[in-house]
């Protein structure tokens, strides 16, 4: 058996680390001499704290660790590594998200102006970080896929935005959701929207607010701003609109 500070030197990792591996339940010395309180671990410990180092060096959090065991190490970094699909997906559209709104010179918005009467969005609702927004929209489709229902148009409402946080509801018309489990509504009053097409898909999105923002010939009200998704039956993609609310 090693010291603590001999362990640390072979696995490649500091003291400090092992010490709050083991105030965390993560890792126990095999040794603990009661008069001087120095602790000593055997190879299974040193074992288990090359596999906790790498771990960590591929990203996979201490609670993961936790709650799976580092003896899972393969299954720990089957899912670390879909997180970072997913991270690298997003990264992704946030570029393309930058490079519409750097470019939003060259935009050429179709835009018209509906009033409409009022209307009840019914689906998932999301109060945090705007990141987490596909995630109610996977929610959304598959129960609508789950119900069989047939929808040509679908909304994303936006309640209300602070800072990084947001509420917000991926949903379609309330009479369509009808039996949708842990849903969310939103009553739009009636009233007067311009209208604006989203050029770019879904990065297209900010560019096109910020472009509408600048329009000089409107005037804003206060009622909710929504996106809605238009998607006809057999259509290979949707077209997306973004509706903000005008005097």
């Amino acid at each position: 058996m090693l010291s603590i500070g001999k362990t640390a030197h072979l696995v490649g990792i500091t003291v400090k680390a092992i010490k709050h591996y083991e105030e965390i339940g993560l890792i126990k010395p095999a040794f603990v001499n009661q008069e001087t309180g120095y602790r000593f671990y055997s190879k299974i410990e040193q074992q288990q704290l090359v596999r906790i180092r790498t771990l960590r060096r591929f990203g996979v959090s201490l609670s993961d660790i936790l709650a799976e065991g580092d003896e899972r190490m393969e299954s720990l970094l089957v899912k670390r590594r879909q997180q970072i699909e997913i991270e690298m997906d997003d990264l992704c559209q946030t570029v393309e998200a930058i490079e519409c709104y750097l470019n939003k010179g060259e935009i050429h918005m179709e835009t018209r102006i509906v009033e409409i009467e009022e209307m009840t969005v019914k689906g998932y609702g999301l109060v945090g970080p705007v990141a987490q927004i596909p995630a109610e929209w996977e929610k959304l489709n598959a129960e609508i896929a789950n119900k069989g229902v047939v929808v040509e148009e679908s909304f994303g409402v936006c309640l209300k935005m602070e800072g990084e946080e947001i509420h917000y509801i991926a949903g379609i018309q309330s009479p369509l959701a009808e039996g949708f489990a842990n849903t969310e509504e939103v009553v739009i009053p009636a009233g007067k929207f311009v209208v604006a097409t989203v050029e770019g898909g879904i990065p297209g999105i900010p560019a096109t607010y910020d472009a509408i923002l600048k329009m000089e010939d409107i005037q804003l009200r206060e009622c909710y701003d929504f996106e809605r998704y238009v998607h006809p039956v057999g259509a290979t993609e949707d077209v997306i609109e973004i509706w903000m609310p005008i005097e």
